[in-house]
């Protein structure tokens, strides 16, 4: 199972002020990782369909981000989280963002984040795949003649 997050991370780029981190983690030891683990398996899975979740060191520098957020409201309710405290909304309104944007980035239709692709393809290249033709038809194949056919009938 992956971890995206290291403490410092969480420290870094989380909302949560480092003190109170170091206070969770006095008063219950390993726990950071073990919420930062969980959260990554959360994105795995939400990721896993389109993308080659879980990731591999180095880990894309977005997901780290997220990850980091969704773990910082996590210990924020592990401490207790304060509704009228601005701190503690933005904590929340930061957890929001990141849970939006995993969620546009599994969506395979309309997500245009771009992460390393499921399916095999060079190194280089994102999961983000543009081309192709956009047509549709639920005509047979043989209705071209008959319809030409009828067009050449009423021309007069």
């Amino acid at each position: 199972m992956s971890c995206y997050v290291t403490i410092d991370d969480i420290k870094d780029l989380g909302t949560l002020p480092a003190e109170d981190i170091d206070e969770i983690e006095r008063l219950w030891p390993g726990l950071t990782l073990r919420i930062a683990t969980k959260v990554s398996a959360h994105f795995d899975s939400r990721l896993a369909k389109r993308y080659a979740a879980p990731f591999r060191e180095p880990y894309p520098d977005v997901i780290i981000d997220n990850v980091a957020r969704v773990v910082a409201y996590r210990l924020t309710l592990k401490r207790g989280f304060n509704p009228s405290s601005e701190q503690d909304q933005l904590i929340q309104q930061e957890k929001d963002e990141a849970l939006a944007w995993v969620k546009e980035a599994a969506d395979s239709k309309d997500g245009l984040i771009e992460l390393p692709a499921r399916q095999a393809t060079p190194p280089d290249v994102a999961a983000v795949n543009a081309g192709g033709p956009l047509g549709y038809s639920e005509q047979s194949p043989y209705t071209w003649p008959v319809l030409q056919a009828k067009a050449a009938r009423h021309e007069r």
